[in-house]
């Protein structure tokens, strides 16, 4: 049975990102190259990778191949939440190896919002149990906020790879990072 694995903020290829984010990569090489096989550790062929934004900072079309074969080379049927820093063509994701790009998701139906950035309490559905997101990095979670509707308390889990070694975090362990949240 496939197994289902989320991730945020890879930021392949981005030089840059391993200072302004402290990550312990003396260049961008070693760093993509550690990523891969945390991952390909971690994800079986057979199972699904929520990708929450930011895989590259890539924008040149000089380095699609580059781009089509990193993602290639990573396990698993992989799904974009596009980031703020995913500037390349819609079509350049889903030939890389993307089976769906969104804006947004709850592709489990089980109440956990995917999104890229941490959303503002007023726009998490009466659904939504959490809002699993990524964008700030090492920075922790906003608390759980409570919603005006029902006065659910809602937790924020922060999956960017700084918060989970640098590589995709299982389902469960979302789910117990929820439920740690909400104690």
């Amino acid at each position: 049975m496939a197994e289902h694995w989320v991730v945020s903020d890879t930021h392949f290829g981005h030089e840059n990102i391993i200072a302004y984010a402290g990550r312990p990569f003396s260049n961008a090489g070693e760093m993509d190259a550690y990523m891969v096989q945390i991952w390909n550790e971690r994800v079986r062929p057979e199972d699904h990778v929520y990708h929450l934004g930011d895989v590259t900072m890539e924008r040149s079309s000089n380095r699609v191949e580059w781009f089509y074969g990193l993602m290639r080379s990573l396990h698993g049927h992989k799904r974009l939440v596009l980031g703020n820093h995913d500037h390349l063509p819609i079509e350049t994701y889903l030939r890389a190896g993307f089976a769906k790009v969104r804006g947004t998701g709850n592709w489990w139906g089980n109440g956990m919002l995917l999104s890229h950035f941490p959303v503002h309490p007023s726009s998490i559905g009466i659904r939504s149990i959490a809002c699993v997101h990524g964008h700030i990095h090492e920075k922790p979670s906003p608390p759980p906020v409570v919603r005006d509707t029902d006065g659910a308390r809602i937790p924020y889990i922060n999956v960017c790879v700084e918060q989970t070694g640098y590589g995709p975090i299982h389902r469960d362990e979302i789910h117990a990072l929820i439920r740690k949240a909400l104690q």
